[in-house]
């Protein structure tokens, strides 16, 4: 190019960005990620408490009217099975995976995965499908559906991490 169009007011050269400034631009972008991910975190808590503790109070009520009704509690199932006498009026979430993952279970009359309850409904670890560790979550569910200790009261830990809902001690 000639001298003379590189002078020109009009022409001017594409300025490019340099490392460092592209540096601290990831950087900012990182810290803020950072700053988000706890209450990210927490939020994705919450809406995993909330719909465990709306599938749990549906199904104990499922199974307390059933009871009024008939005098008895339902027979004792099996893992991610609906008891065959409560098949007509309980939500099909019950045969599914919940939302902390693991499955749900109907135990009446046997100890539920240690802990001793007549009626409960259990979240137990399936094959292929494990219950979380997450002692936080446990605690949260622990908190706003009983009284926060996860050793005390209608939500219990299990011998196998599972979560025990005590419907009738």
């Amino acid at each position: 190019m000639s001298g003379l169009l590189r002078n020109h007011p009009t022409f001017r050269r594409a300025r490019a960005f340099t490392i460092v400034e592209v540096m601290v631009v990831v950087a900012i972008i990182g810290f803020l990620a950072a700053a988000g991910l706890p209450g990210y975190r927490h939020l994705t808590m919450r809406s995993k408490v909330t719909a465990l503790e709306n599938d749990l109070r549906q199904f104990a009520t499922v199974v307390q009217t059933f009871a009024l009704q008939n005098g008895r509690w339902p027979a004792d199932g099996d893992p991610q099975t609906i008891p065959a006498d409560l098949v007509a009026s309980i939500s099909p979430n019950f045969a599914q995976k919940t939302p902390i993952g693991g499955v749900y279970k109907w135990n009446y009359d046997i100890p539920a995965d240690g802990v001793t309850a007549k009626a409960a409904i259990v979240v137990q670890t399936a094959s292929g499908n494990p219950v979380t560790d997450d002692e936080a979550l446990f605690l949260m569910i622990d908190k706003q559906m009983d009284d926060g200790v996860l050793e005390t009261g209608n939500i219990q830990v299990g011998s196998t991490n599972s979560l025990v809902f005590i419907i009738e001690k």
